[in-house]
C-alpha cells in the first residue's frame, strides 16, 4: 500500500506526461480514461454494504468482493439452517462473519487510497494505450 504523498507525487508524475500529449492524443486519452475513472465518494458510500463486497465489485476487484459476499452468505445459510446440510450453527456463521470484518476493516481504513491507486493505475494504462495506438513523435 502507498502512502498518501506517494500516489499524490505518482499522479503529479502521470498528469505531466498526460499535458505533453497533442490535441488529438488527449482526446484519445479522454476518451479512454473517463470512463474507467473510479470515484472515491461512491466507493466509500458502497462500503456501507461491505458485507456483500459491493465496493470490491466498483473497482473491479472481483476475487475480494466473491470472497466477501461468499462469507456473508455463508453465514447467512449458517445461522438460519438454510444450507445444503439443514444445519443452524450460529459459531460458525459468527466465525465466518469475523473473518469477513477482518478481511474488510482493513479495505474501509485505506478506501481512498485503493481508489487513488486504482485511478493511478488506470491513468498509466491509458497513457500507454494512447502512445502505443498513436505512435507518432515518441522519442
Amino acid at each position: 500500500m502507498f502512502s498518501e504523498k506517494e500516489l499524490n507525487l505518482e499522479e503529479h508524475q502521470l498528469r505531466e506526461q498526460i499535458r505533453q500529449l497533442s490535441p488529438a492524443e488527449m482526446a484519445l486519452y479522454d476518451q479512454l480514461e473517463i470512463p474507467r475513472l473510479k470515484q472515491a465518494d461512491i466507493y466509500l458510500r458502497l462500503n456501507l454494504l461491505f458485507p456483500f463486497g459491493v465496493h470490491h465489485f466498483y473497482l473491479h476487484r472481483w476475487g475480494r468482493g466473491a470472497l466477501s459476499l461468499g462469507l456473508t452468505l455463508g453465514a447467512i445459510m449458517s445461522a438460519t439452517g438454510f444450507n445444503p446440510w439443514d444445519v443452524r450453527n450460529h459459531l460458525l456463521a459468527l466465525m465466518l462473519l469475523l473473518a469477513m470484518i477482518i478481511i474488510e476493516v482493513p479495505q474501509l481504513m485505506n478506501a481512498r487510497h485503493l481508489v487513488h491507486s486504482r485511478n493511478n493505475r488506470i491513468m498509466h494504462f491509458c497513457l500507454s494505450e494512447v502512445r502505443r495506438l498513436w505512435p507518432g513523435d515518441q522519442p
